[in-house]
């Protein structure tokens, strides 16, 4: 990746909406390299989707949380943390959930309505076969959660 390409990955990381015409313009470059780029970064992976994001104080949700779990070392495959994995992605309102090294096996972040909300949500989670010990973080409003902010 050269700086022509870091700076379409920014302009498309704030707005995957921005067409190749207004980045050709911005960037100084004809529409047809920008969409050449585009697909080369595409193809070699770097580039992997776009996504939209919601606001979740605006659908209703009055903040998130942090679930960091530690997973059980006995009980065979079925309570693996991949498995684990599964079950917490298929949740309804968990939006990031992914396996860690450190301290904990897995961090889960989920939106919640109110604190009563917040203790279903982690009964859930700690009823998840494997589910060893759970420690939760909680925020309230003002701090964006985006997927811009998970590239690297």
């Amino acid at each position: 990746m050269d700086e022509i390409d870091e700076k379409i990955v920014k302009m498309l990381t704030d707005d995957a909406r921005t067409s190749f015409r207004q980045m050709a313009k911005d960037l100084g470059k004809s529409p047809d390299t920008v969409i050449k780029r585009y697909e080369r970064l595409r193809e070699e992976g770097l580039i992997r989707g776009s996504t939209i994001v919601v606001e979740p104080v605006r659908i209703g949700y009055e903040g998130m949380a942090a679930f960091h779990i530690d997973v059980s070392t006995s009980g065979g495959a079925k309570t693996d943390s991949t498995n684990i994995l599964r079950s917490l992605i298929k949740m309804p309102n968990i939006i990031v959930a992914t396996k860690t090294v450190g301290d904990h096996d897995l961090l889960v972040i989920g939106v919640i309505h109110d604190f009563s909300h917040l203790m279903r949500l982690g009964s859930e989670i700690a009823a998840i076969p494997g589910v060893k010990n759970i420690q939760t973080a909680l925020w309230a409003g003002g701090i964006e959660i985006c997927p811009k902010y998970f590239i690297i």
